[in-house]
């Protein structure tokens, strides 16, 4: 029992030690070419993009409002490695709101990571947003106080006002070859988004677990992307992800508008050459950069894992895509396409 103590300690010390070097990252003043965002007052016809931290956006079109990942808590660094408890900071949340719409048709999240979900069932019930996830991350959600939730697998689609929404497979990055609070059941022979519905509970005939406390606790579950498509436009989001499970494959298809790929670990760096080439975006916009450790009043850093240099080179080879960058909370309208017509929808219905 000692010997396992100690390792669990170990273990921790150094997860601690890699999460503390992405205090070491640069801002955004370095790169003020990519930064993109709208004039102050301009008004805008089309699709506004704006970044929220971590890797939450909103998207929003003649006035409806679509929310990924919205995470404005910035539990820090302390808290999580050592803390017997997070929980949502109501000040921060209430703070990030007022730079969004008060009202939002759906909450997208990615996985169930504590800095993708902790803030939902709050945001949840300030904007009436509808949550759309997989099985295991509304699982969280309602035990956290989130009052119902969608839960979806890919393949699914969702149309919701004027956005139709694709479900897509994802992958997670590793951290020392583990995925980071990944609860796997394997042992019990379910997966772990079986063990997490209330049909599989029901039927081993467990007691519903209390709600989340630790960060350990907010566990990935099945990590999903999602193809958005509104306007005429399309625009791709994950949360990062490794070579086994890449994009759809837009090759012959119509270009992408947007790629929004997370880019946190080395995972996602191993992939994004071939993500590229499969979306064919006309702007990149990565994603996961910032130290969300510290709050969003201390403007944006990236973390130094992030390694952006690798990602300007990689993307500079993608000659008919242009990287950007967002800035915390400023608006930035995503331009339509000098072609209209290769950017129109399908006729075809799903």
């Amino acid at each position: 029992m000692r010997r396992i103590l100690i390792i669990r300690g170990r273990v921790r010390f150094f997860f601690f030690l890699t999460l503390a070097t992405q205090a070491f990252g640069g801002g955004l003043g370095s790169h003020p070419h990519l930064v993109v965002a709208d004039s102050p007052g301009a008004v805008r016809d089309g699709v506004r993009v704006t970044y929220l931290g971590t890797n939450g956006y909103q998207f929003e079109f003649k006035g409806h409002a679509l929310l990924v990942d919205p995470y404005f808590s910035r539990v820090d660094l302390l808290s999580v490695a050592l803390g017997p408890r997070i929980q949502p900071n109501t000040s921060c949340i209430n703070d990030g709101l007022r730079h969004i719409a008060t009202k939002a048709d759906a909450i997208l999240v990615t996985h169930g990571h504590f800095d993708h979900l902790l803030d939902v069932p709050a945001v949840m019930a300030k904007t009436r947003a509808r949550l759309i996830a997989s099985a295991s991350s509304v699982d969280l959600a309602k035990r956290a106080g989130a009052s119902s939730g969608d839960a979806v697998k890919p393949g699914d689609v969702r149309r919701i006002g004027p956005w139709k929404i694709r479900v897509l497979s994802a992958t997670h990055d590793r951290l020392f070859g583990k995925v980071p609070f990944d609860r796997t059941l394997s042992q019990a022979g379910l997966s772990a988004e079986a063990a997490y519905s209330a049909e599989a509970a029901a039927k081993a005939g467990s007691a519903k677990a209390g709600p989340p406390q630790r960060a350990a606790d907010w566990v990935c579950g099945e990590p999903l992307a999602f193809l958005i498509e509104v306007n005429g436009q399309r625009i791709y989001i994950d949360s990062g992800g490794t070579p086994t499970q890449l994009p759809p494959n837009e090759s012959g298809s119509r270009q992408m508008d947007l790629a929004i790929l997370g880019m946190a670990l080395p995972d996602s760096r191993a992939r994004l050459h071939t993500a590229l080439e499969r979306l064919h975006p006309r702007y990149i916009l990565p994603s996961h950069q910032d130290n969300f450790f510290r709050p969003l009043s201390a403007g944006f850093q990236f973390g130094s894992l992030t390694d952006f240099p690798f990602v300007e080179r990689e993307c500079a080879q993608q000659n008919r895509s242009r990287l950007i960058l967002l800035d915390y909370f400023k608006p930035w309208a995503l331009p339509a396409a000098v072609n209209p017509k290769s950017q129109a929808p399908h006729s075809r219905r799903d």
